[in-house]
């Protein structure tokens, strides 16, 4: 289990608004616009590895499809946000991403898969099944997968100890190393994956919750922020399971889609 995972860094690749008043009960944060993050680690053995793609350019190509996605959700971005010239600013070619794990079927998740020369997509089988026969919901999504054939494999399940058991009804095994664990958090879509680095005890739950501040400060989101989910009572049993494990798990970094941290997560932890 030790040092499998060299490096750990987050990328910014595009920003979404969210007016937290009128999404929770009793707040006083206003409007902000929070990052859409992408992290990038370097696996001893399996190289280097995305937890999602972020936005690109690629969403703009189909004007209907896009229009509706900025109605629905205020995201933005630019050409320079794209994880390719991310990638590219730090001399990485794209061809060295060997593998690519998706929390969910959203665009901000898949969007710069077409950029990507030849990889291998990873996640739980309800997330697989969603990549494999989407449903008319996900569009934006369609709009900027590959038409390539892509290798997409469903992760196993992890049979040893963790005490992730405690809090999730199954626990897979993303690389079959143990390095890398993944859980179901569906209810913000209709199938959502979270991720979990033992090495480094950080959480990486997805969309589960806009960021820290609804485990920390126990923000109580209002009718307007559960219509926007596609389960809204999975999405509240998701949170409650969270700050549990938040409560806990004090030593756990939880780690959220539009978290506000340092680069480098390795050196700042």
């Amino acid at each position: 289990m030790k040092n499998k995972i060299i490096t750990l860094k987050r990328y910014i690749c595009g920003k979404e608004e969210f007016n937290f008043q009128e999404l929770f009960l009793s707040t006083t944060y206003e409007t902000e616009s929070l990052p859409i993050n992408v992290f990038l680690l370097e696996h001893k053995k399996f190289g280097n590895i995305l937890i999602n793609t972020g936005c690109t350019g690629l969403l703009k190509k189909n004007p209907l499809l896009f229009s509706a996605l900025k109605a629905k959700r205020k995201i933005s971005f630019q050409d320079s946000d794209s994880i390719i010239k991310h990638l590219e600013q730090e001399n990485m070619d794209p061809i060295c991403i060997k593998k690519v794990l998706l929390t969910h079927c959203y665009p901000e998740c898949c969007g710069a898969l077409p950029l990507i020369p030849k990889y291998e997509i990873l996640s739980t089988a309800q997330v697989v099944c969603m990549l494999k026969f989407p449903d008319t919901a996900e569009g934006a999504m369609k709009s900027t997968f590959p038409n390539k054939k892509i290798p997409i494999k469903a992760t196993g399940i992890f049979n040893e100890e963790t005490f992730l058991k405690k809090y999730f009804k199954w626990i897979y095994d993303v690389l079959g190393d143990g390095s890398i664990l993944a859980f179901d958090l569906s209810g913000h879509a209709k199938a959502m994956t979270g991720f979990f680095l033992p090495e480094r005890n950080i959480l990486f739950a997805a969309d589960a919750a806009i960021d820290e501040r609804v485990l920390d400060e126990m923000l109580t989101p209002n009718e307007k922020l559960l219509e926007l989910q596609y389960d809204p009572d999975d999405y509240i049993s998701h949170i409650i399971t969270l700050r549990r494990l938040h409560r806990e798990n004090p030593d756990i970094k939880i780690l959220f889609s539009h978290s506000t941290v340092k680069e480098n997560l390795l050196d700042s932890l």
